[in-house]
């Protein structure tokens, strides 16, 4: 049982977000997409994973793999992955969370965090999210230029 283990989670370990962001069509370097979301002027969607943890595994594959929900990220932000073990030295120390997954929406003019979700959600639950993250991302632009 203990070997069956062993294999089992190395076999998880293989699907880790290097595979998940190509297979997304994600970033897989904070720089590069936090570059992009400024030139962009969209939010920047970072999603941190580990590549033992089965809900990450659950939340790639049926939450953000789903046709609905792919299409809402990019259409209204520039989304990246990485894994919080694996790429801990390539995104700020800031986004490196006990808690995964986890999904920190930033502003891409200074990096900083508005918003975030803590664990598994569904489709209907994480389209939800996406929809009050993208609010409060024109509301905090609107309220910058009003002041």
């Amino acid at each position: 049982m203990r070997i069956l283990s062993i294999v089992l989670l190395l076999m998880l370990s293989l699907y880790g977000s290097p595979q998940a962001a190509e297979k997304l069509g994600y970033y897989s370097d904070f720089q590069t997409a936090l570059n992009v979301a400024q030139k962009e002027k969209r939010p920047l969607m970072l999603v941190v994973v580990t590549s033992y943890c089965p809900w990450c595994r659950k939340f790639e594959r049926k939450t953000l793999a789903s046709k609905k929900v792919s299409v809402e990220v990019k259409s209204m932000f520039i989304p990246l992955i990485v894994d919080r073990n694996k790429d801990a030295e390539t995104f700020p120390k800031q986004f490196q969370t006990p808690r995964i997954p986890t999904v920190f929406f930033i502003d891409p003019s200074d990096g900083h965090e508005y918003w975030k979700s803590i664990g598994y959600l569904n489709k209907k639950e994480f389209s939800e999210a996406l929809q009050d993250a993208q609010k409060l991302f024109k509301k905090e632009k609107k309220d910058a230029l009003s002041n």
